[in-house]
């Protein structure tokens, strides 16, 4: 257990913001960056920081945590995705100015969303972004696609899995030319990050399921590549109804 301490006077205040411990994320990766991240919003949130706005860079943070700088990197990366840092190159990690329209402010409000809400959002938008992936991805974004289905569909373990079959999702939109609809994409993401969200997959998670949503991503896949916009749009949406299905019994 580590500990934020302030002065207020004479007044020594501590907050104790983040555990390490093999019992409390047994081999869960995408976990320990998600712990991060929350670690490190529970700190700016108590004005850690403030005085410069500027982070500690990845290196710090990751032999404070004791972890990779690539996990630092992908829980910093869920800060910049939420709007509550913002990454300059060559310059480092700086706070952003929070007010109540920011976007760290919308996802604050928005970390109660029910799965059955998320599941219904998904639906009107992921078909859409599938469609217009199909007629407007280069070849070299389809390639990142089949790369993420293809190691998903390798992985050896549901966080893996889970990890990629995300990031097949996010390709989709990345390569759907709509900026508004990966905005609002990357708002879903930020919200799939959150713990209860994973717990519910781990729970749902079994090898025929994983060997389903493979079969069902490479139908989806097919058709972007194909460029047939209506085959793709309507292989999102079977999945999606699959997805919905095994997690909320439907």
């Amino acid at each position: 257990m580590l500990a934020t301490c302030t002065m207020d006077g004479s007044k020594k205040s501590c907050y104790k913001w983040f555990t390490i411990g093999s019992d409390k994320l047994p081999n869960m990766p995408k976990l320990v960056a998600n712990d991060i991240a929350i670690a490190l919003k529970k700190r700016i949130s108590l004005g850690e920081w403030l005085e410069n706005g500027r982070m500690p860079p990845e290196r710090d943070l990751a032999s404070e945590f004791g972890v990779a700088r690539n996990t630092v990197r992908r829980a910093v990366s869920m800060l910049e995705d939420d709007g509550t840092v913002v990454r300059h190159v060559g310059r480092g990690t700086f706070l952003t100015a929070g007010n109540p329209d920011s976007m760290a402010a919308t996802v604050a409000r928005m970390e109660g969303t029910s799965p059955a809400d998320m599941m219904e959002i998904r639906q009107l938008l992921e078909p859409a972004a599938a469609s217009f992936a199909a007629t407007n991805a280069s070849a070299g974004e389809l390639n990142a696609v089949r790369e993420a289905h293809k190691i998903a569909c390798a992985s050896q373990d549901m966080p893996t899995f889970e990890h990629w079959d995300a990031e097949f999702h996010h390709r989709i939109f990345a390569c759907s030319r709509n900026d508004f609809l990966k905005e609002i994409h990357n708002l879903m993401r930020i919200l799939r990050n959150q713990r209860p969200w994973f717990e519910m997959k781990k729970r749902s998670f079994s090898e025929e399921r994983r060997a389903t949503y493979c079969g069902e991503h490479q139908l989806v896949l097919d058709a972007l590549l194909a460029r047939d916009s209506e085959g793709a749009s309507a292989a999102m949406l079977t999945h999606l109804r699959t997805v919905e299905r095994n997690l909320l019994g439907r």
